[in-house]
């Protein structure tokens, strides 16, 4: 028999179909393994939050408060301390050491919480307040995050890394946690504002025994920024749905308004120097 060479039917190390297309599916695949990772990555670190233990959590604030040295505030404390003071005595928040401080150098209106106990109030939130209610309602709320432990779920995917740092229990990899304390996203849904205000609200009323000054400083918030469309993707809620909810709180449970206590004078000014 006869041997006759014949060419195949195509390269087999070309492929049959147009290398943009191939390139194309494989970028495809590439970006849908990228979302669904963070997305399973959001789930874990969601997880983690609920689960972390205290004793983890106040060692990732022993590291954070770094950022924060020389800038506590007597007259802060003393407030965040009378609220503390009025806690339910089987509340999961006594087996906190809380601090706060203050970054007068932030105009920010805004207050926010950190892992173990910590809150900053910017400087710009304190001249924004007007009454010691109304200052002692944000930092009620914000002891609202940490009881629903908002502020460690807030941190998301930095948290499993802050974790890991943690479970390796050196100091040299202690470092990056100050690292991950100024890149942490410090903002909630608007669930959660609304849950920690409600819980604030209580608290309030537990400190003063009314819940005058609950309501005045979102109140200005509205006034100042009447443009609803401009909330509608943000984390907070509109300040005058805010004032809303917290009235029909009000008025559902029955609390008092009475007159509120206005800060002592200069104390602003004492405070920011």
């Amino acid at each position: 028999m006869k041997f006759t060479p014949k060419l195949a039917d195509g390269d087999v190390n070309i492929s049959a179909s147009h290398p943009l297309k191939e390139l194309a599916w494989l970028v495809g695949g590439f970006v849908t393994f990228l979302v669904l990772f963070y997305v399973l990555l959001g789930f874990v670190s969601g997880v983690l939050a609920i689960s972390l233990p205290l004793k983890a959590e106040a060692w990732m604030g022993s590291k954070i408060t770094i950022l924060y040295e020389g800038q506590t505030n007597t007259f802060l404390q003393q407030h965040l301390d009378g609220l503390v003071g009025v806690l339910p005595n089987d509340s999961v928040l006594h087996e906190y050491t809380f601090r706060i401080f203050l970054d007068d150098e932030e105009d920010q209106v805004n207050a926010f919480a950190l892992p173990g106990g910590l809150i900053v109030v910017c400087g710009g939130l304190l001249e924004a307040v007007q009454s010691e209610n109304e200052l002692d309602m944000i930092l009620a709320h914000e002891l609202g995050h940490f009881a629903h432990r908002d502020h460690l779920q807030a941190m998301g995917r930095s948290l499993i890394v802050a974790f890991g740092s943690w479970l390796l229990s050196g100091d040299g990899s202690s470092d990056v946690v100050p690292w991950i304390a100024s890149k942490l996203e410090r903002k909630y849904s608007q669930k959660q504002e609304i849950a920690a205000d409600a819980w604030g609200l209580d608290l309030l009323n537990r400190r003063y025994g009314h819940v005058g000054g609950a309501t005045d400083f979102f109140k200005r918030l509205a006034e100042d920024k009447k443009d609803r469309l401009a909330y509608f993707l943000a984390t907070h809620p509109y300040p005058g749905d805010r004032v809303q909810y917290l009235n029909a709180l009000i008025g559902q449970n029955g609390y008092g308004v009475k007159d509120t206590i206005p800060l002592p004078k200069g104390i602003v000014a004492e405070m920011g120097e």
